[in-house]
């Protein structure tokens, strides 16, 4: 959906991102969360992220076209880095553990990374022996 209509995607991104941050406030409870997101040295982070939101929100609603198609695109792109920010900040242990994820990410996705840019290269020799097998004839 975000190749053909990003605004959809944003949206349903943007609804998904409150309600994690809605779980994370259950968690912890509501009031204690919404203290700790307002703390002075979070406040930075709480500003971004809920301004992140808005704007793709405000990208979605209002413009439409190549230029909403690139604003839905950097509004949403903001949030995505607002968020994994958030993961970082405030789960104990944020850095190390995203750290671990992206380690096991690695490893079970190389091969498969691997197997496509084989099969790509193989394609592009076999269009590109094609190209010149039939310029010289």
């Amino acid at each position: 959906m975000i190749a053909v209509r990003p605004q959809k995607f944003a949206l349903s991104f943007t609804f998904g991102s409150l309600t994690f941050m809605g779980s994370f406030g259950i968690l912890k409870g509501p009031v204690e969360h919404l203290q700790s997101m307002f703390q002075a040295d979070r406040l930075y982070f709480t500003f971004l992220y809920f301004g992140s939101m808005f704007l793709t929100l405000y990208a979605t609603f209002s413009f439409g076209g190549a230029s909403g198609y690139l604003l839905v695109m950097a509004a949403s792109a903001a949030q995505l880095v607002a968020l994994i920010w958030y993961l970082i900040s405030f789960l104990p242990g944020g850095a190390s553990g995203l750290k671990y994820i992206f380690a096991a990410m690695g490893h079970v996705l190389k091969p498969l990374i691997v197997g496509c840019a084989r099969v790509q290269a193989m394609i592009v020799t076999k269009c590109f022996g094609m190209m010149t097998s039939g310029a010289s004839s």
